[in-house]
């Protein structure tokens, strides 16, 4: 359960970002470069449905930078890294930390009347095997992710709505088990969906989303299942409060459903710094 948690708290923190009107689809304008600093704190409470103890994970989650560039009107790229530290309160405690996957996407846009069609794709690096040492476990993935998504906005009672599909698919996955060497893993797909709306007061933007996260089962290399497929259930708030070219961010994302949990309160409470030049 504890890489499930690690896994559905990044995907969670990240389903409801990204292209140009409003902030669920942020995207640079042409020719300008927005760079985006972010501390997140994830604080959990959770109940597996094989167990009856309830176990707690606390720490530093999605914290890094980012930056943004504006090719054109229709198109800009992203480059993204950032850090996980967690650990839970078992003894003795299981933790996650490192360097996440560095990420890049590619974002478009295209006017379609009334409404604005989003798509891109995003690609998170697996540039290093995954470890585990003991109770302690790297925030690395052990292989590369393709993420392309398509969603739509238009403006309606009095702001914007819009939704967004999204699909992750992973490469073989390795990791470097200490005692074990290379272990390989295959699958662990994700589907997301998600459904938005934001509306201002005077140049303030608040918004929030409902998001739906599908988790595909991984096997290992003998066929074998690693972990089951699952799925979460989660709301997500957010405001931008500009400042000149400084925008201050703060967020908060809740998942409250597992398909696998009895008990699954997962939080993660974020504050970005986004400049733009």
């Amino acid at each position: 359960m504890f890489s499930k948690v690690i896994a559905a708290a990044i995907v969670l923190a990240s389903v409801s970002a990204n292209a140009a009107d409003n902030e669920f689809f942020f995207q640079s304008k042409a020719g300008q470069s927005d760079v985006t600093a972010r501390l997140g704190l994830l604080s959990t409470s959770i109940k597996a449905d094989s167990t009856s103890d309830e176990t707690k994970y606390t720490g530093l989650i999605n914290t890094g930078a980012s930056y943004e560039y504006g090719i054109n009107d229709q198109f800009s790229i992203e480059g993204a890294l950032a850090f996980t530290s967690v650990e839970d309160d078992s003894s003795p405690k299981n933790k996650t930390t490192g360097l996440q996957d560095p990420t890049v996407t590619l974002k478009g846009t295209s006017n379609m009347g009334a409404s604005t069609l989003r798509y891109g794709l995003g690609v998170a690096l697996g540039l290093q095997k995954a470890k585990v040492d003991g109770n302690e476990t790297s925030a690395a993935t052990g292989g590369y992710s393709f993420n392309p998504y398509v969603g739509m906005d238009t403006e309606a009672a009095g702001g914007v709505i819009g939704g967004r599909l999204n699909y992750v698919i992973k490469t073989e996955r390795t990791t470097d088990v200490e005692g074990f060497g290379d272990v390989k893993t295959k699958g662990g797909n994700v589907m997301g969906l998600s459904a938005f709306y934001e509306t201002k007061v005077t140049d303030i933007t608040f918004g929030g989303a409902l998001n739906y996260v599908s988790f595909a089962e991984t096997e290992n290399e003998n066929g074998s299942t690693a972990t089951d497929s699952y799925n979460t259930l989660g709301l997500s708030a957010y405001s931008v409060m500009p400042m000149g070219t400084f925008a201050l961010i703060p967020r908060l994302d809740y998942n409250f459903s597992n398909s696998e949990a009895d008990k699954y309160n997962v939080i993660v409470l974020s504050v970005a710094g986004r400049f733009n030049f």
